[in-house]
């Protein structure tokens, strides 16, 4: 899991939402727009690409929607290895709580603010960490298969 969320916070650093501070406005004064765009007003394209947000869609304010569009009309000048990658990040982001998603973003934020030495290093212990997870071997599910015969 801590994985998935170190991935997702690297790879998908163009999707990080900017935090905004709206007004308090009387309800009754003020009637909420429709974020836009809506899914429908999305490319064929568009929505190929974004298939994996398409069940948080409603859910996302105009901002991180045209943050998600950016990176739709980005995708197709990526490397097939680059949108290999987004694709599965963006499946992996997908299945995220929205707890999950705010601490992600959160470690995006605190990442972002450290000085570029300490960056490198941070990436660097993660692809060590990522590195010793390839290494070792599954431990097995089964209690009398990690029991040794005597």
């Amino acid at each position: 899991m801590v994985k998935a969320l170190v991935a997702i916070v690297f790879g998908l650093s163009l999707v990080a939402p900017v935090v905004t501070a709206a007004p308090a406005q009387p309800k009754a004064a003020v009637s909420p727009k429709p974020a836009k765009p809506d899914w429908s007003e999305l490319t064929p394209a568009q929505q190929s690409v974004l298939a994996p947000v398409k069940d948080d869609w409603q859910e996302l304010d105009t901002l991180r929607r045209s943050k998600w569009v950016k990176v739709a009309n980005a995708y197709p000048k990526m490397k097939p290895v680059q949108q290999e990658r987004l694709q599965a990040q963006m499946k992996e982001w997908a299945k995220l709580t929205p707890e999950q998603r705010r601490v992600a973003r959160e470690n995006y934020k605190t990442i972002k603010k450290l000085p570029p030495e300490k960056r490198k290093q941070v990436k660097a212990q993660w692809q060590e960490y990522q590195q010793s997870l390839v290494a070792k071997p599954e431990p097995a599910t089964d209690p009398a298969a990690a029991t040794t015969p005597q």
